[in-house]
């Protein structure tokens, strides 16, 4: 293109200080707080605590450790390590960190592979680091999204050498994206396939040499599959209105102003699209057919599968980040210059925005932590919540009270613990209380005084002795009755059942 400048080529060092850079800038948020206000992060930290400290003898009245080859372990497999030389929350916050090395570094490493140069475009990844995915706690997920894009960088890289070297290093990285999360090795193994199948159908070798393409290319999966043979599925498959895919494709940038998201997002694909429609931006012919495997995963994905929730809308973000660092740019004049500072100065307001709410979020927090020094060492915990409280919020506090767990080696009855996605399994008894106390069923007896509770619910109660109620607003219990308060805030209030309870029937 006359008078046109290719997007900035960087060399090595000054594209990993660059990189550095904006990977400092990315973990501000996550030191302003003492707990990132993640939906299920709580949750989760609860588990990283249970799994090295078993067989307690308070927890083990509670909890046991059930390891096996589960497609959810990326956190599980990660934080308890880190764990053996930090304090539990940090070594939470640098397992968020590492998510972020890895879904830029990946996109960046997937770009270098594609187009044999390091370049500032993939680092437009960073915009993305901080998506609606993340504000729901799918750490887990996102960590297996940023392996599946270091191993697809990586067998690029690879594929071409004596056939046991890309066999062998395909077995560990994609048993590595399958142990982190079952999604993200599915998008891995689609991105592997269409792009042996495209460069099939680019190339047109022999039909031997093809198939020994295909061979090599499906191998490295076998062990994966084998391990997948093994785990049983329940759960249901739900599939909502189809014309809900097209508001999903803008959780990529739905973080907490909708407004402002909405202009963010608006502006990004319009330019986008405007760069490609005047070929300023290119996609490599070798990720297309990678892109419309995704794409095609994207639009037969139900919203429920099995037991996860929303697998549909996890999809979008590997969509961009594959289109980031599939695609480059040849721009006219000083417009790589500008588009540059333009991105810059948008991942730098919309950081601005996610420190401020975190900070905020992060005061909220450390005044409830209090609550849990009122419990004995030991104690059972019923957790009570309003169910709107299952969706993206400023400071959640959906899944708060289960920091008991890790904080008071309590047993909380919300805490995950499904047999095919984590290593954590609930003794009979404590199942048989987390079985009768539902949350909702709690809310709508204390909160709303919509239900009574049922006698078996009462005396699960009774039992069990603590109950932790969390409202997306403040709240007040309409009967309190068998109740003492022990630690009373707005959002949070955590009670004793009495020991002579009379409790609402």
């Amino acid at each position: 293109m006359k008078g046109a400048d290719r997007w900035p080529a960087l060399s090595g060092g000054g594209f990993f200080l660059l990189f550095a850079f904006l990977l400092a800038l990315a973990a501000v948020p996550l030191c302003l707080t003492v707990l990132p206000p993640l939906l299920d992060y709580p949750n989760h930290m609860a588990r990283m605590h249970l799994l090295p400290s078993l067989p307690d003898p308070v927890l083990h009245r509670f909890y046991s450790v059930a390891w096996a080859p589960l497609p959810n372990l990326a956190m599980d497999g990660v934080i308890p390590v880190l764990a053996a030389f930090m304090p539990a929350e940090w070594a939470g916050k640098l397992f968020i960190l590492l998510t972020f090395l890895l879904l830029a570094g990946g996109t960046a490493a997937l770009h270098r592979g594609l187009f044999g140069a390091w370049s500032a475009w993939p680092l437009l990844a960073f915009l993305l680091l901080y998506s609606r995915l993340l504000l729901w706690g799918f750490t887990g997920y996102l960590f297996g999204c940023g392996l599946a894009l270091a191993a697809f960088a990586a067998w690029i890289g690879l594929r071409e050498k004596p056939w046991p070297v890309p066999v062998a290093l395909g077995c560990v990285f994609a048993l590595a994206i399958f142990l982190a999360h079952l999604l993200a090795f599915g998008l891995y193994a689609v991105m592997i396939a269409a792009y042996e199948w495209g460069e099939i159908a680019r190339l047109r070798p022999p039909p031997p040499r093809a198939v020994r393409a295909l061979a090599i290319g499906g191998a490295p999966f076998l062990p994966a599959l084998a391990l997948l043979a093994q785990n049983a599925s329940s759960g249901r498959i739900i599939y909502a209105n189809p014309l809900r895919k097209l508001d999903l494709l803008f959780s990529v940038f739905d973080n907490y102003s909708r407004p402002f998201d909405v202009a963010c997002f608006v502006l990004a694909v319009l330019a986008l699209a405007l760069a490609f429609q005047r070929r300023w931006v290119r996609l490599a012919p070798e990720i297309v057919l990678p892109l419309v495997g995704l794409a095609i995963v994207y639009l037969a994905m139900p919203t429920q599968l099995f037991t996860a929730a929303g697998a549909d809308r996890r999809i979008p973000l590997m969509i961009f980040l594959v289109v980031i660092a599939g695609s480059n740019a040849v721009l006219p004049g000083r417009a790589a210059t500008r588009l540059l500072a333009a991105a810059a100065a948008l991942f730098l307001i919309r950081l601005g925005v996610i420190a401020f709410v975190w900070h905020q979020s992060g005061r909220l927090y450390a005044a409830l932590m209090p609550a849990f020094e009122t419990l004995p060492r030991g104690s059972c915990v019923a957790v009570s919540f309003d169910g709107r409280g299952i969706e993206v919020q400023k400071a959640p506090l959906t899944h708060f009270a289960v920091l008991a767990a890790a904080r008071r080696d309590a047993f909380v009855t919300t805490i995950f613990a499904y047999p095919d996605q984590q290593p954590i399994r609930l003794t009979p008894t404590a199942q048989r209380l987390a079985d009768q106390l539902s949350a909702q069923g709690l809310w709508d007896a204390f909160v709303t005084a919509a239900h009574p509770l049922p006698p078996a619910t009462r005396e699960a109660l009774a039992l069990c002795g603590y109950v932790a109620f969390a409202g997306v607003a403040s709240f007040t219990l309409k009967t309190a009755a068998g109740l003492e308060p022990l630690f009373v805030r707005p959002r949070f209030q955590l009670y004793r059942v009495a020991a002579a309870a009379r409790l609402p029937s």
